[in-house]
């Protein structure tokens, strides 16, 4: 009995360490897109981007999903939990773009990372699932290398405030009910139906300001859709693999210190102090998660 308990737990760890790396994976795909969408931004509407970057998305998914498992791998038990975090990942883009009209993007990444946090504490009372006091330390540290890399700025305006934690709470909302899918249904199932709900309601939205992407655009585009599919693949794996939530919701942070890194490859955007010693506990904090949780299982 002792044994099998030791085999439950290695694997477990297993199991655990390869969905981090999944989510470290997807956090990193999303920094990509997000750069290259602002690398965009500046010729091409946003709408048009997000359409045309998720029906790249949605086609490679599609293909995949054919070749794996034929025109059954489209199917996915308990479908009305798909449509709704379908309906949660629609809105998030809404509420964020506004809040962003309004904030400065050190203001809204302030409330923004505050994220992973919330979620630990939704997924131990509304999952019921374990949280440990290292983990609840571990991810203030995190969030506070967030506040140290964006040198702390608060919001002055309550309405920016406002949009952004509606962004906040519809994301969580989203891995909620992600946490929630039984299992049977693939990532690449999952992933598909968001994909294809981007293209279908954005494709609408950008339709009447439509203008033809010049082809080093399209180059740029092709890899942004490939970044989203990493993302969409990564994140979903890690949360749906992982034995808790609260394993992966810290490595969240990460995406600020692959923003830092894109942002000096691409915009010549210069770490400063602040960033760097925020990257360090950002770091820091997901290293001990990691070490600390594979201690915990040995």
């Amino acid at each position: 009995m002792i044994e099998k308990k030791s085999v439950t737990a290695k694997q477990k760890n297993k199991n655990d360490v390869i969905a981090i790396c999944m989510a470290c994976f997807g956090y990193a795909s999303y920094s990509v897109m997000d750069a290259l969408t602002k690398f965009l931004s500046s010729s091409l509407g946003i709408f048009q981007i997000t359409f045309i970057i998720n029906l790249i998305s949605t086609i490679i998914l599609a293909v995949l999903i054919i070749k794996s498992h034929g025109t059954s791998g489209f199917r996915v038990k308990k479908p009305h939990l798909h449509l709704l975090r379908v309906c949660f990942f629609l809105a998030v883009p809404y509420f964020a773009l506004k809040a962003l009209n309004i904030l400065e993007m050190t203001e809204f990444y302030s409330v923004a990372f505050t994220s992973p946090i919330l979620l630990m504490f939704a997924s131990a009372f509304l999952l019921k699932e374990t949280l440990t006091k290292i983990q609840i330390i571990m991810a203030c540290i995190g969030f506070l290398g967030v506040l140290v890399a964006i040198q702390g700025d608060t919001a002055s305006n309550w309405l920016g405030i406002a949009y952004t934690f509606i962004a906040v709470l519809l994301l969580i909302g989203n891995t909620l009910v992600l946490r929630k899918i039984p299992d049977g249904n693939t990532p690449l199932a999952i992933s598909f139906y968001p994909s294809l709900a981007f293209t279908i309601v954005y494709g609408a939205i950008a339709a009447p300001s439509y203008t033809v992407p010049s082809d080093p655009q399209w180059v740029v585009l092709i890899i942004a859709g490939i970044a989203v599919l990493g993302g969409q693949i990564g994140c979903v794996y890690g949360f749906t693999k992982a034995s808790t939530t609260s394993i992966i919701a810290p490595y969240h942070y990460t995406q600020m210190i692959w923003g830092i890194l894109l942002g000096y490859i691409m915009f010549d955007h210069e770490p400063s102090t602040n960033e760097l010693i925020g990257t360090v506990l950002i770091m820091y904090s997901g290293l001990y998660i990691a070490l600390f949780s594979n201690r915990q299982s040995t």
